[in-house]
C-alpha cells in the first residue's frame, strides 16, 4: 500500500513539473537574435478625386491620423441663384453628372423668378420726341391699368421695341399697357405700349460632378445665394470633394500643399497603416534555417524588453545582403499588439 502511495505521489509531482514547464517563459538566452524595427505591413495612396485645387489644411508626415477623418478637400465651383426667386425643382442628386442631367433634362435645378412679369414693348403710339423713341437700358418707366400703377426697368432693346422687367404691380398675362418716362402719365413722355408676357421658370445649368445641393424645393433664396456645388467634370460618379483616412495610421508624405493644383488620381499623402504592424529584423544566414514562413516566434521591444511578445513569420526574403563576410535575409514577422509605435526598435528571437 505504501508503495502505491509513493508511486502516486511521484506521478503527481512529475505532472506538476510538466505543467510548470509547458507554461513558463522561454528562456531567451538559448535563441539567436536578429534586431529590427516596427513597420507598417500596409499602407494606402491617397489620391485626388479630380482635378482641382485643394483647399488649405495642416497636415505633414508622421501626424497620426484616425479611420474617417477628412484629410483633404477639394475646392468646388459654387453655383449661385441669379436672382431673388423660391426652388422649384431640382433634377439631380449630389453625386450625380451635372453634364448628363442637363442634357436630359435642360437644367439641374428650376427656380421661379420673384419678378415673374415682363413686357414686350414697341414705340407704337409714342410721343413724337428722340429720348420717348430711344430708350436705354436701366431707364424707369411708369404704367397704370385702371387704378394699377406700376414700375418697371428697361432690360433689353431692339429694332423698334424694347423690354421691359416689372417691379412693381400686377396684372394678368396677354394685358397692354401704355408706358410713360414720368409719374404723371401725360401723353407728351408716352414711349410706346406693351403686352405683359408671364416668365417661364429658370433653369440653371452647370458642368461636372455635383458635390453638394445646398438647397430644397420651396426655398426661398436671394440673388448670390449658393444653390450647389460642382466638381470638375472627370470626377467619379459619386465622388466626394473630401478625402478621408481609410484606416488609423501614420502618414509617411504630405507631397502636396494648401491651394495647389493637382490632377485626378495625384497622391495627396501615404498612409502607413497602424491596424497591421510588424517587425522587419535582417537574419544571419546561419540562424536562417531555424525559421520558415508559419513559425510564430519570441518578439521584444527595447521600450520593455521584460515583456515577451509574439510574433508570426511572415516573409523571408530570398535575396541575401552582404554585411561583414557574411549574408543576412529580411524577415518579416507579423505583431498581433496594438500599443506600438511605427519605428520603434525590436528583436525577434530564432531558435
Amino acid at each position: 500500500m505504501k508503495k502505491l502511495c509513493c508511486i502516486f505521489l511521484v506521478l503527481i509531482l512529475l505532472q506538476a513539473s510538466v505543467s510548470s514547464f509547458a507554461f513558463a517563459e522561454p528562456d531567451l538566452t538559448a535563441y539567436s537574435v536578429a534586431s529590427g524595427t516596427v513597420n507598417a505591413s500596409a499602407f494606402d495612396d491617397l489620391t485626388a478625386p479630380c482635378s482641382g485645387v485643394l483647399t488649405s489644411f495642416d497636415l505633414e508626415a508622421g501626424d497620426a491620423v484616425t479611420a474617417g477623418q477628412e484629410l483633404f478637400t477639394m475646392l468646388t465651383t459654387v453655383i449661385t441663384a441669379p436672382e431673388d426667386g423660391t426652388v422649384r425643382y431640382l433634377f439631380a442628386s449630389a453625386g450625380d453628372s451635372a453634364d448628363q442631367t442637363v442634357s436630359r433634362y435642360g437644367a439641374v435645378l428650376a427656380m421661379e423668378p420673384s419678378n415673374t412679369l415682363r413686357l414686350s414693348c414697341t414705340y407704337s403710339g409714342a410721343a413724337d420726341y428722340e429720348e420717348c423713341r430711344h430708350l436705354h437700358i436701366g431707364e424707369k418707366l411708369y404704367f397704370k391699368l385702371d387704378k394699377e400703377k406700376g414700375t418697371g426697368v428697361v432690360i433689353a432693346t431692339r429694332d423698334g421695341g424694347y423690354e421691359v422687367e416689372v417691379l412693381t404691380g400686377e396684372y394678368d398675362s396677354g394685358k397692354t399697357l401704355d408706358l410713360f418716362k414720368d409719374s404723371d402719365y401725360a401723353y407728351d413722355n408716352k414711349t410706346g405700349s406693351g403686352k405683359v408676357i408671364k416668365r417661364d421658370d429658370l433653369l440653371i445649368p452647370a458642368s461636372g460632378v455635383i458635390a453638394e445641393i445646398m438647397v430644397a424645393p420651396g426655398e426661398a433664396v436671394k440673388k448670390g445665394d449658393a444653390l450647389f456645388s460642382v466638381l470638375s467634370p472627370d470626377a467619379d460618379f459619386g465622388a466626394s470633394p473630401s478625402v478621408a483616412a481609410p484606416s488609423d495610421g501614420v502618414l509617411a508624405s504630405v507631397p502636396v500643399a494648401s491651394g495647389q493644383q493637382v490632377w485626378k488620381g495625384q497622391v495627396l499623402a501615404r498612409l502607413l497603416r497602424t491596424d497591421s504592424l510588424e517587425v522587419v529584423a535582417d537574419v544571419d544566414e546561419m540562424d536562417l534555417h531555424a525559421l520558415k514562413v508559419g513559425d510564430t516566434v519570441p518578439v521584444t521591444l527595447d521600450t520593455d524588453e521584460s515583456k515577451v511578445l509574439t510574433g508570426t513569420v511572415t516573409e523571408i526574403s530570398s535575396l541575401g545582403i552582404p554585411k561583414l563576410n557574411a549574408a543576412y535575409f529580411t524577415v518579416h514577422v507579423s505583431l498581433d499588439e496594438k500599443n506600438v509605435k511605427l519605428g520603434q526598435s525590436a528583436s525577434i528571437y530564432i531558435p
